[in-house]
C-alpha cells in the first residue's frame, strides 16, 4: 500500500519473508494496476525494506527504481492513500477491506464490514469484514477512503463435530471468523521514526526499535580499473563482517557481480554499519577494504589494481 507520493509503502512483514528460510526475499517488486481493478500491469518497480517492526508485523518499503533497474524521473509520483486516525474509530463504524487475496483471482477484492472491537493493549482492530489468506498487507479504509488499518490475520471459530457418534470428533464446523487489523496510527508512528532517523543521520534506529525493527540499506556501486577508470565487467563483490578475511557461506552476508558497465548491486540489503568489502575479477588483484554503510542507500566505488609484474 503506497502511503506517500515519493514511493513509500507499508505492508505486513510476513508478506516479504520467505517462510522456508525466515528471511526477506532477495528481490521484491511492486506492480501498479493500470485500471485500478486488476493486478496485471506494465508498471513494475523494484522496492526494498527501510524499517521493519516484527512485533506488529509491519514494514515500510521504498521504491528504488523501475523493475529493469532504470532510475525513475524526478517528476514521477505515485498515487497514494491518505492515512486516517485509527484512534478515532468507534464500534460499528463501517470499513472496507481491499486487497488481492489468493482465492480472489487477478482482480481486486473489496469486502465491507464494521468495527467489532478494539484491543488497545495488543494494538488490534477487530472486524467482521471478510479477511482471507492473501489479504495480508492490504488496506482497511473508512467511508472517506482513508487508511485506518492493515489486515494482518484472521481467527476462525471452528468447533469439533462428532458425526458418527463414536465420541471422537471427526470433523470441524466453522461458525464465523474475526479479522484483525493493525491500526494505522502504528504506520504513522513508523514514518515519524523513519524521518527522525534520517534527520539525525543515525547509523541505526532508536534502541526501542531494536532488534525487531531495523533499517536496512541496499548496497550498489561501480568496479573499475585503478588509474584508467575503465569499468570491469564480471567482478564478484561481497560484504563480510568487519575484520573477516575468508569468504565462506557463514561469513558472506550479501554479494553481487558487475555488469558490462562495471555497475553492481548486492543481492540483500544490510543494516547500516561497518563491514569488510571484498572483490575479485579475472586479471586484477583481489580487493579488500573496510567500509561504512549508511543512509537510505550506499554507493561504493571499487578501484582494482592490475596484478604485480613478475
Amino acid at each position: 500500500m503506497v502511503v506517500r507520493s515519493d514511493g513509500l509503502l507499508v505492508t505486513n512483514n510476513h508478506v516479504i519473508v520467505n517462510t522456508r528460510t525466515g528471511r526477506a526475499y532477495d528481490e521484491i517488486f511492486l506492480s501498479l494496476s493500470s485500471d485500478g481493478e486488476t493486478a496485471s500491469s506494465p508498471l513494475r518497480f523494484r522496492i526494498s525494506p527501510l524499517l521493519i517492526n516484527k512485533e506488529y508485523d509491519l514494514v515500510l518499503l521504498r521504491v528504488e527504481s523501475a523493475a529493469d533497474g532504470n532510475p525513475l524521473s524526478k517528476s514521477f509520483t505515485f498515487p497514494n492513500i491518505e492515512i486516517g486516525d485509527s484512534r478515532k474509530i468507534k464500534l460499528l463504524d463501517d470499513l472496507f477491506i481491499i486487497g488481492f487475496p489468493e482465492k480472489g483471482g487477478s482482480s481486486i477484492t473489496v469486502n465491507r464490514g464494521v468495527v467489532e472491537g478494539k484491543d488497545i493493549l495488543a494494538a488490534w482492530i477487530k472486524t467482521d469484514a471478510r479477511v482471507i489468506h492473501g489479504n495480508s498487507g492490504g488496506a482497511a479504509v473508512n467511508n472517506e477512503g482513508q487508511l485506518i488499518g492493515i489486515p494482518t490475520k484472521v481467527v476462525a471459530d471452528e468447533q469439533p463435530v462428532d458425526t458418527n457418534g463414536d465420541g471422537f470428533p471427526d470433523d470441524f464446523r466453522r461458525y464465523g471468523a474475526v479479522g484483525f487489523l493493525r491500526p494505522s496510527h502504528l504506520v504513522a508512528d513508523m514514518i515519524s521514526q523513519l524521518k527522525q532517523d534520517i534527520a539525525e543521520n543515525r547509523a541505526m534506529p532508536s534502541p526501542a526499535m531494536m532488534p525487531d525493527a531495523s533499517r536496512v540499506v541496499t548496497v550498489r556501486g561501480m568496479v573499475k580499473v585503478a588509474g584508467s577508470g575503465k569499468p570491469i565487467a564480471g567482478a564478484l563483490v561481497g560484504l563480510l563482517p568487519l575484520g573477516e578475511s575468508s569468504i565462506t557461506e557463514r561469513t558472506l552476508l550479501t554479494w553481487g557481480s558487475s555488469n558490462s558497465e562495471g555497475a553492481f548491486k548486492l543481492n540483500k540489503p544490510v543494516p547500516p554499519g561497518k563491514y569488510t568489502l571484498k572483490a575479485k575479477a579475472l586479471g586484477n588483484q583481489v580487493y579488500s577494504k573496510d567500509v561504512e554503510i549508511g543512509g537510505w542507500s550506499s554507493v561504493l566505488v571499487i578501484e582494482m589494481a592490475a596484478p604485480p609484474e613478475r
